[in-house]
Protein backbone atom coordinates (compact mmCIF):
# COMPACT_ATOMS: atom_id res chain seq x y z
CA UNK A 1 0.00 0.00 0.00
CA UNK A 2 1.04 3.53 -0.61
CA UNK A 3 2.55 5.90 2.28
CA UNK A 4 0.54 8.80 0.96
CA UNK A 5 -2.49 6.53 2.54
CA UNK A 6 -4.38 9.38 4.47
CA UNK A 7 -6.20 7.35 8.01
CA UNK A 8 -3.30 6.11 9.70
CA UNK A 9 -2.93 2.41 10.50
CA UNK A 10 -3.37 1.23 14.50
CA UNK A 11 -2.71 -2.91 15.36
CA UNK A 12 -4.71 -3.83 18.39
CA UNK A 13 -3.52 -7.35 19.03
CA UNK A 14 -5.07 -9.50 21.40
CA UNK A 15 -9.32 -8.62 20.58
CA UNK A 16 -11.37 -10.01 23.19
CA UNK A 17 -14.70 -8.72 24.27
CA UNK A 18 -13.70 -6.72 26.94
CA UNK A 19 -10.72 -4.09 26.70
CA UNK A 20 -9.45 -5.32 23.36
CA UNK A 21 -12.69 -5.13 21.49
CA UNK A 22 -13.24 -1.39 23.42
CA UNK A 23 -9.21 0.00 22.05
CA UNK A 24 -10.46 -1.59 18.09
CA UNK A 25 -13.53 0.37 18.40
CA UNK A 26 -12.29 3.60 20.00
CA UNK A 27 -9.00 3.69 17.66
CA UNK A 28 -11.67 2.48 14.87
CA UNK A 29 -12.77 6.70 15.27
CA UNK A 30 -9.83 7.81 13.93
CA UNK A 31 -7.50 5.09 12.53
CA UNK A 32 -7.65 1.53 10.24
CA UNK A 33 -7.59 -0.93 12.81
CA UNK A 34 -6.23 -3.90 12.23
CA UNK A 35 -7.41 -6.39 14.88
CA UNK A 36 -6.30 -9.54 15.82
CA UNK A 37 -6.95 -12.81 17.81
CA UNK A 38 -7.10 -16.48 18.04
CA UNK A 39 -11.05 -16.75 17.14
CA UNK A 40 -11.49 -15.61 13.35
CA UNK A 41 -15.22 -15.71 14.07
CA UNK A 42 -15.28 -13.47 16.82
CA UNK A 43 -13.04 -11.32 14.52
CA UNK A 44 -15.53 -11.47 11.64
CA UNK A 45 -18.01 -10.68 14.31
CA UNK A 46 -16.19 -7.23 16.01
CA UNK A 47 -15.06 -6.13 12.24
CA UNK A 48 -18.61 -6.07 11.00
CA UNK A 49 -19.81 -3.88 13.90
CA UNK A 50 -16.86 -1.53 13.43
CA UNK A 51 -17.89 -1.35 9.62
CA UNK A 52 -21.48 -0.75 10.45
CA UNK A 53 -20.50 2.46 12.81
CA UNK A 54 -18.18 3.39 9.66
CA UNK A 55 -14.83 2.13 10.55
CA UNK A 56 -12.30 0.73 8.17
CA UNK A 57 -10.92 -2.76 9.09
CA UNK A 58 -8.94 -5.90 8.53
CA UNK A 59 -9.41 -9.44 10.42
CA UNK A 60 -5.90 -10.62 11.11
CA UNK A 61 -6.84 -14.16 12.97
CA UNK A 62 -3.22 -15.60 14.64
CA UNK A 63 -1.73 -16.76 17.58
CA UNK A 64 0.27 -13.96 18.51
CA UNK A 65 3.15 -16.15 20.84
CA UNK A 66 4.00 -18.16 17.44
CA UNK A 67 7.01 -16.19 15.89
CA UNK A 68 5.48 -17.35 12.07
CA UNK A 69 2.20 -16.34 12.53
CA UNK A 70 2.99 -12.50 13.89
CA UNK A 71 5.24 -12.31 10.96
CA UNK A 72 2.75 -13.13 8.25
CA UNK A 73 -0.02 -11.30 10.30
CA UNK A 74 2.22 -8.23 10.11
CA UNK A 75 3.32 -8.50 6.51
CA UNK A 76 -0.76 -8.99 5.43
CA UNK A 77 -0.91 -5.75 7.39
CA UNK A 78 1.41 -3.76 5.70
CA UNK A 79 0.45 -5.16 2.69
CA UNK A 80 -3.24 -4.33 2.82
CA UNK A 81 -3.35 -1.28 5.44
CA UNK A 82 -0.01 -0.02 5.41
CA UNK A 83 2.77 0.38 8.18
CA UNK A 84 0.90 0.56 11.56
CA UNK A 85 1.71 4.15 13.59
CA UNK A 86 -0.12 2.71 16.87
CA UNK A 87 0.64 -0.67 18.21
CA UNK A 88 -1.53 -1.68 20.87
CA UNK A 89 -0.94 -5.19 22.59
CA UNK A 90 -3.39 -6.25 24.86
CA UNK A 91 -2.56 -9.88 24.14
CA UNK A 92 -2.31 -12.33 27.52
CA UNK A 93 -2.97 -15.47 28.52
CA UNK A 94 -4.02 -15.92 32.36
CA UNK A 95 -3.03 -20.21 33.39
CA UNK A 96 -3.60 -19.25 37.24
CA UNK A 97 -2.44 -21.72 39.58
CA UNK A 98 0.60 -22.28 42.29
CA UNK A 99 3.93 -24.01 41.34
CA UNK A 100 2.75 -27.04 42.60
CA UNK A 101 -0.08 -27.04 40.07
CA UNK A 102 1.35 -25.28 37.19
CA UNK A 103 2.70 -27.59 34.24
CA UNK A 104 5.79 -26.25 32.40
CA UNK A 105 3.84 -26.01 29.10
CA UNK A 106 1.24 -23.94 30.59
CA UNK A 107 4.36 -21.44 32.13
CA UNK A 108 5.71 -21.80 28.60
CA UNK A 109 2.71 -20.52 27.08
CA UNK A 110 2.15 -17.68 29.33
CA UNK A 111 5.32 -16.40 28.97
CA UNK A 112 4.89 -16.99 24.66
CA UNK A 113 1.43 -15.17 24.58
CA UNK A 114 2.17 -12.35 27.29
CA UNK A 115 5.86 -11.77 26.62
CA UNK A 116 7.37 -12.98 23.56
CA UNK A 117 4.66 -11.83 21.47
CA UNK A 118 5.17 -8.30 22.81
CA UNK A 119 8.59 -8.59 21.64
CA UNK A 120 7.93 -10.15 18.29
CA UNK A 121 4.56 -7.54 17.72
CA UNK A 122 7.50 -4.87 18.65
CA UNK A 123 10.36 -5.82 16.67
CA UNK A 124 7.88 -6.13 13.22
CA UNK A 125 6.60 -2.16 13.74
CA UNK A 126 9.68 -0.78 15.38
CA UNK A 127 11.61 -0.22 11.81
CA UNK A 128 8.32 1.44 10.31
CA UNK A 129 8.46 3.49 13.14
CA UNK A 130 11.98 4.46 13.33
CA UNK A 131 12.34 5.71 9.78
CA UNK A 132 9.17 8.07 9.82
CA UNK A 133 10.59 9.43 13.39
CA UNK A 134 7.12 8.60 15.09
CA UNK A 135 4.98 5.72 16.78
CA UNK A 136 3.19 4.94 19.31
CA UNK A 137 3.03 1.75 21.37
CA UNK A 138 0.88 0.76 23.95
CA UNK A 139 0.97 -2.30 25.97
CA UNK A 140 -1.82 -3.66 28.52
CA UNK A 141 -0.31 -4.92 31.85
CA UNK A 142 -1.79 -6.31 34.90
CA UNK A 143 -1.46 -6.02 38.95
CA UNK A 144 0.57 -9.48 38.46
CA UNK A 145 3.14 -7.52 36.68
CA UNK A 146 4.06 -5.29 39.57
CA UNK A 147 2.83 -7.69 42.52
CA UNK A 148 2.18 -10.91 41.93
CA UNK A 149 0.01 -13.62 44.26
CA UNK A 150 0.51 -16.98 45.01
CA UNK A 151 -1.65 -18.26 41.71
CA UNK A 152 0.09 -16.64 39.47
CA UNK A 153 3.29 -18.29 38.91
CA UNK A 154 2.89 -18.28 35.60
CA UNK A 155 1.07 -15.50 34.67
CA UNK A 156 3.17 -12.99 37.26
CA UNK A 157 6.41 -13.57 36.18
CA UNK A 158 5.06 -13.21 32.25
CA UNK A 159 3.30 -9.88 32.59
CA UNK A 160 6.58 -8.43 34.64
CA UNK A 161 8.44 -9.60 31.75
CA UNK A 162 5.84 -7.42 29.61
CA UNK A 163 6.77 -4.28 31.83
CA UNK A 164 10.29 -4.86 31.62
CA UNK A 165 10.04 -4.92 27.37
CA UNK A 166 7.92 -1.74 27.70
CA UNK A 167 10.51 0.05 30.07
CA UNK A 168 13.37 -0.73 27.57
CA UNK A 169 11.25 -0.17 24.58
CA UNK A 170 10.56 3.40 25.84
CA UNK A 171 14.20 4.11 26.73
CA UNK A 172 15.16 3.08 23.39
CA UNK A 173 12.73 4.45 21.42
CA UNK A 174 11.82 7.72 23.00
CA UNK A 175 14.17 9.57 21.19
CA UNK A 176 13.56 8.65 18.27
CA UNK A 177 9.97 9.80 18.61
CA UNK A 178 8.42 6.61 19.65
CA UNK A 179 6.21 6.95 22.61
CA UNK A 180 5.85 3.76 24.55
CA UNK A 181 3.71 3.27 27.60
Amino acid sequence: MAESQQVPVAAVLGVGPGLGAALARRFARGYTVAINARSAEYLYSLAAEIRAAGGQVLEVPADIGDRAQVEAAFKLIRERLGPPEVLLYNAGSGTWGTIAEITPEQYEHAWQVNAYGAFLSAKAVAPGMIARGRGVMLITGATAGVKAGPRSVAFGPAKFALRGLAQSLARDLGPKGIHVA
